[in-house]
Parts: C-alpha cells; structure tokens; sequence
C-alpha cells in the first residue's frame, strides 16, 4: 500500500495528518529547511522533501532561497473559516473600539481542543510592532484570555485539561502548579476578570474576560495586552479591566439579540 493511501484505525489517513505535522512545523519555525523540518519532526528527509514540494505547488507553502514558509492558500482557507464563526462577526467592532480607547492591541480569542486561537485583533494608536497576529496560537494557563476561559469551565473540563496539560514554563511568572492555578482560577471567577502580568512574554501584560452567551456557553474570551511599562497600577488592576467588562457585556447581548433575531 502506497504512503498516500495508508490508514491507521478509526479511519485516519495517515499521509494526511502528515501534510499537516508538517504545515504546523512550518508554521512554528516560520522558515524552515528541509533538513531541519525533518530532523524535527523525525521524518525521512525525501518524504519531507515530497510534501514540501507538493504543497508549495497548491500554493499553501512558498519556497524562497531552499526554505519554505507558509503560502497564501492557507490565508484564504482561514479567512473562509473564520468568516463562519458568528462571534467574529458580533465581536469584531466592539474590539475595535477597545483598540482605539486603550491604545493597545485588543484581541478575540477562541478555544480550540485545549489552545487559544486569536480569531481577530486591532492595534491602538500606541502599539508599534504587535507580538501577536490572527491565528496565533497559545497556552491557556499562562495567558489571561486563556485563564479567563479556564475559570469558567464546569469542574470536570477543567480536570480534564488539567490531566492533559503540562503546564509549561514561558517565563519566572508562569503558573506551573496545578494548585496554585487552581485558586487563581477560583478568584477570576470571582470577579470576571483575568490578568496575565508577564506570565507568556517578559514584558508584556494583559487584561481579559470570558465572553458566553444566554445559555451558559463559552464562546471566548476578549483581551487587552501591553507592555508592562505602561499597564500599571489602577489602569492595569482597574481601568482597563472595567473597560473590558464593559465590551463583553455589549458582545453577550448582541450575541443573545442574534440568536433572538436568528430565531423569528
């Protein structure tokens, strides 16, 4: 049986989660080789070689001077997708405007199989170069939209994430122990409110909260980030926070006017 056509149980094809171990290595390393993306992935340097080539000529790959970097056929699969999801859609002009009242760069994030995905962001007038993009791919313990969706899972989602993860370290502030983001988690319940103060990146600080809609559901979480220089004091712990509060209040109801609208 051809590497194309082989299966394993459960009918996964086996070649396509490949294509797809390599996209994603591709996408860690931003540009890569072939014998460094298949020295990572412990793959046969032709087998590497074959899907590079192969998805570089559908345009989902680009390859400059013998090294490949993700192509434009993925941008246009992302955009079609992200399209599809409402809370996009109902939340994208609130971050905008959380964007322009800040300064900063406010963020949609959306849980995906255990990750943060930021499925939209806006720079304010003050932010220079953005440390994160749409599609960015994050932790949920050491990112404050990531413990604010934490923190409302029902108790056995969390234990289950919690039994899963490694809780990895990203800097000295990051949480590792799974009691002590236990009762972090219990105070951002608590008050609705998330803070990440240099837990992923030195440096910089953020301020999120959980976005659900009439019936309980989690359907992300809306952020603020910054350098840690100028979020400080009242306008980390209170300003912002409030401001945040506010947003997502306006997105659950017009979330909620939605469904209403949906339903006549």
């Amino acid at each position: 049986m051809s590497e194309g056509d082989s299966r394993s149980g459960g009918g996964r094809i086996e070649s396509v989660a490949t294509a797809f171990r390599i996209l994603e290595g591709v996408r860690e390393r931003d540009r890569v080789g072939v014998t460094e993306l298949a020295d990572a992935l412990d793959l046969p340097k032709s087998t590497v070689h074959h899907y590079l080539s192969t998805l570089a000529s559908d345009n989902y790959l680009v390859r400059e001077d013998g090294r490949y970097r993700l192509g434009l056929g993925l941008f246009t699969l992302g955009a079609s997708a992200r399209t599809q999801e409402r809370i996009y859609h109902v939340a994208k002009p609130n971050v905008d405007r959380l964007a322009e009242t800040t300064g900063e760069q406010a963020r949609l994030v959306v849980e995906r199989d255990g990750q943060g995905i930021t499925l939209y962001q806006a720079a304010g007038d003050d932010v220079d170069d953005p440390p994160t993009y749409a599609g960015t791919v994050e932790d949920l313990h050491c990112t404050a939209a990531g413990k604010a969706f934490l923190a409302e899972l029902p108790a056995d989602r969390l234990d289950a994430f919690l039994a899963d993860s490694s809780l990895s370290r990203r800097t000295d502030n990051t949480i590792t122990d799974e009691d002590e983001l236990r009762a972090t988690l219990a105070e951002i319940r608590e008050r609705g409110v998330a803070f990440d103060d240099e837990e992923r990146d030195q440096g910089v600080r953020c301020v999120a909260s959980a976005i659900s809609d009439r019936s309980g559901e989690l359907l992300g979480a809306i952020s603020v980030s910054g350098p840690s220089d100028r979020l400080t004091g009242e306008r980390f712990r209170s300003e912002i926070p409030s401001r945040i509060r506010n947003v997502v209040g306006v997105v659950e109801f017009n979330t909620t006017y939605s469904e209403w609208s949906d339903a006549l």
